[in-house]
């Protein structure tokens, strides 16, 4: 594969991962939003099925753009080539862990509805722990993201593989992204959603920028791999 396909590819497997993630997250939230979100669970399985099948798509992209990306970063730090793919990984898990999550509470508020006579308290209580474990997947696949994507823009910054500014956007997107996880983590209401911004602006504009430009690989490591 040349470099330029393989760059190419790469931005399309970040276009597919980001637009399959968002359309994912609007149909969940249509549904979770309501107030009896258990009992509209399952009258709505199908967007919530679908909106599982957006996630493992997202998430199978994910790994992609770590293989795909692996043999370039290589020729100039096989370390954070590695910890790319391995955090991608990580990523791809747990934002997979939490599309099950999805497709149980679908089966909850299956038998919810199914035995209307029964004592209705565990199921909810079940559906509210699900979600719960589906949150903190989320900030963990967030975590994994944003430390090897900050690994990723350094060493695009340092060997100018994409131009210096799309890479400086892409630190501190991925710094705001980490800081955001921290700060839900410890209840801390600081920055708000505008952290998420930077982060979102570059995984638009880089994949765009590969997939018309390419990798600059005219900037050779200092040490040649053996």
């Amino acid at each position: 594969m040349s470099n330029l396909h393989a760059a190419r590819m790469a931005g399309v497997l970040f276009l597919i991962s980001t637009s399959s993630y968002m359309v994912a997250s609007e149909l969940i939230a249509a549904v979770f939003q309501l107030p009896d979100y258990l009992e509209q669970a399952f009258p709505n399985k199908n967007s919530l099925t679908l909106a599982a099948l957006l996630e493992f798509i997202n998430s199978a992209a994910v790994v992609g753009i770590g293989v795909v990306i692996y043999p370039i970063i290589r020729q100039y730090d096989e370390r954070v080539a590695l910890g790319y793919v391995a955090f991608r990984i990580i990523e791809a898990v747990m934002l997979l862990v939490g599309a099950v999550a999805i497709l149980s509470i679908v089966t909850l508020s299956e038998n919810l509805i199914q035995n209307p006579l029964t004592n209705t308290e565990h199921f909810h209580t079940f559906a509210k722990v699900l979600r719960h474990e589906r949150y903190f997947d989320f900030q963990m696949g967030m975590i994994a993201l944003s430390l090897c994507g900050l690994m990723l823009c350094l060493t695009f910054y340092q060997y100018r593989l994409v131009p210096r500014l799309l890479a400086s956007l892409g630190v501190v997107g991925y710094i705001a992204l980490l800081l955001k996880i921290m700060f839900d983590f410890f209840d801390i209401s600081l920055g708000g959603m505008l952290l998420y911004i930077p982060g979102a602006l570059f995984e638009f504009l880089l994949p765009l920028w590969l997939i018309v430009k390419g990798f600059d690989l005219s900037q050779k490591p200092e040490v040649e791999m053996s």
